[in-house]
């Protein structure tokens, strides 16, 4: 399919060289006008692919005006047309961001070389704007906070779940601001070297947890991952980052809770629905004489010290889970030394209330005995 091509020129000699160029190069000449008004009607009208516009046209505006409307309304890629090398001139049309310049009088080889390179360029530009908007939707709907970050670590856009993070609803609070200053002191070294390792070498971030801080200077713990995109054209960090300080909070909930139950001077055991040993505590280990590493993944018989047979699901499975709760007595030797045990058992459930295995307190009784 021919191009077609819009002659903004006011002189109607190199308009007519134009014409026969066009002709001669296969392309579809839409029509010739003298005036940027005129141009920018026939652009709605005729939709051409390509503007050749002299830069110094009669009339009230331009030919830099005149693209500057084309180019805002339009999205039209033109190519200029003057005689004048003049660096203010010059400099008007780079603010443009025109797809060329050529300097009367033209060749035609030139001509149409120029026509090819803006056409195409302006499709990959299309294809790139096209590309970001869907990023940028893509941003917009994701449900994780989504940060962008440019090659000088600074901050090139983010979505709104990330400006809920930073507790700001203005992205111009966030801008362009370095990213490292909303880490946490105690985790800028470590994190600098990651950020500027990764920008450097065009990797991504394995996942990491920091402390982060809104732009009120709360902190708050954060697991963030990174992978390098194209963005505005340029090659950016994508950080995915997600507040996980109560996840942090319960995990240090839970492991307080583990070490106070290690320290337990009873034993503590939970086995699962298998009769397979999955935590054995410090006191385990003192009425056993057997370290947790030892009996971690071991079965129900490796604690065998009666000299006799031992099931777990006699012993324990189905009369903890008919009754909820079970207690037992054991007795036998230990390292030659006679051991009475008294055993209370429970069913271990998950939050649907599926049962998943069993948990023992095991205390010696055998002073008492």
């Amino acid at each position: 399919m021919k191009k077609k091509i819009l002659i903004v020129e006011d002189d109607s000699l190199i308009s007519t060289i134009f014409r026969m160029f066009l002709k001669e190069l296969g392309y579809d000449l839409l029509g010739i006008v003298e005036d940027g008004k005129e141009a920018i009607r026939l652009c709605e009208k005729l939709e051409p692919d390509i503007i050749l516009m002299d830069v110094h046209l009669g009339g009230e505006i331009d030919g830099i005006q005149t693209t500057e409307i084309i180019k805002s309304k339009f999205d039209i890629p033109v190519i200029f047309l003057s005689s004048d090398t003049e660096e203010s001139t010059i400099q008007r049309v780079i603010n443009t961001h025109s797809y060329g310049y050529l300097v009367k009088p033209i060749d035609k080889k030139e001509l149409g070389i120029s026509i090819e390179l803006a056409f195409y360029k302006h499709k990959f530009d299309l294809d790139q704007k096209m590309r970001e908007k869907r990023f940028r939707n893509f941003i917009s709907d994701s449900p994780e906070a989504i940060v962008v970050v440019n090659e000088g670590g600074s901050i090139e856009y983010l979505n709104c779940l990330g400006l809920k993070l930073f507790k700001t609803a203005y992205i111009e609070d966030i801008m362009g601001s370095p990213f490292l200053s909303f880490v946490d002191d105690d985790y800028q070294n470590e994190f600098k070297e990651k950020l500027e390792r990764s920008i450097e070498m065009g990797k991504g971030i394995e996942y990491t947890h920091l402390k982060f801080k809104t732009i009120h200077g709360d902190l708050f713990d954060v697991g963030l991952t990174g992978a390098h995109i194209e963005f505005n054209g340029k090659n950016n960090l994508q950080l995915i980052i997600r507040d996980v300080t109560q996840e942090y909070a319960y995990r240090e909930m839970l492991a307080e809770k583990a070490d106070i139950i290690n320290h337990f001077y009873d034993g503590v055991i939970t086995f699962d629905l298998n009769g397979i040993i999955r935590s054995w505590n410090k006191g385990c280990e003192r009425i056993f004489k057997k370290g947790e590493k030892e009996m971690l993944g071991s079965p129900y018989s490796e604690i065998n010290f009666s000299g006799k047979e031992k099931s777990f699901a006699e012993d324990l499975l189905i009369p903890t889970s008919e009754n909820n709760n079970w207690e037992l007595q054991l007795s036998g030797n230990i390292e030659g030394k006679s051991v009475c045990l008294n055993i209370f058992c429970s069913m271990l459930q998950n939050n649907k209330g599926i049962d998943t295995g069993i948990v023992c307190i095991v205390r010696e009784i055998s002073e008492r005995k």
